[in-house]
């Protein structure tokens, strides 16, 4: 679930293409929650209904590799998150589990709640990742007792089924989007979709589109992203 310094040199240079269109990111600010790094940014006059907005990396990220997503989606005015995962990976990474420990899932869920506790207690979530990121989207968003807007799990799946889709809070009229890489060799096609299948078994409708890609993003799958949530997001 590693990413490369081309997938790092596409983020900056789409995230600067769109800074230029719509505008500079608002302040960037840093919070310290449990002894882990949160990136945080919002408009200087943040509306009191105005979502917030989970970025969540993946294996060896950083909170600092999504950031730049924010100008990318076009997204309404809200308060975006960009948390640490809780462990260390590599040098200088991050990540939320390890080979599909449950024990550890859990534990990187459940912080994840405690962050929407701390930036948002009474506010309309958005979760949305990028592997390993895109995993802790599904599994934390469908627990959060929030309204939560909308899903978006960027190559991830849904590890251990049977234990991450149950007891869940979220509607089943939640929006899900997985967007995936048809020649992805670090997570393949097949077991995403089997996450998809596992959703559906708990009437949960995710909207699955691949890409000529591999474990990686572009700027055809950003695209559907932005605008999938264009479509979802509340219009007001």
């Amino acid at each position: 679930m590693k990413k490369g310094p081309l997938f790092l040199l596409f983020l900056l240079a789409f995230a600067a293409t769109a800074c230029a269109q719509s505008g500079a990111l608002p302040p960037i600010y840093e919070v310290i929650v449990d002894s882990h790094r949160c990136l945080v940014l919002e408009p200087a006059h943040l509306p009191e209904n105005a979502p917030l907005v989970l970025f969540i990396h993946g294996l060896d990220g950083s909170a600092t590799n999504l950031v730049l997503l924010w100008p990318a989606l076009h997204l309404p005015p809200s308060r975006v998150v960009c948390p640490d995962g809780r462990f260390r990976s590599g040098e200088k990474g991050y990540g939320w589990y390890y080979k599909d420990n449950q024990s550890y899932i859990l534990q990187s869920r459940d912080y994840l709640l405690k962050l929407v506790r701390r930036f948002g207690p009474k506010r309309p979530v958005i979760f949305a990742g990028f592997s390993q990121g895109g995993v802790m989207s599904i599994v934390t968003g469908l627990h959060c007792p929030n309204r939560v807007l909308a899903i978006v799990s960027m190559s991830g799946y849904v590890p251990n089924p049977s234990e991450n889709l149950m007891d869940l809070k979220a509607p089943m009229s939640v929006p899900i989007l997985m967007v995936h890489g048809q020649t992805d060799g670090v997570i393949p096609v097949p077991v995403a979709r089997r996450g998809e299948k596992a959703l559906k078994a708990q009437g949960y409708h995710a909207v699955f589109k691949t890409f000529p890609m591999g474990h990686t993003m572009t700027e055809e799958s950003l695209d559907s992203v932005r605008d999938f949530l264009a479509e979802v997001l509340p219009k007001n």
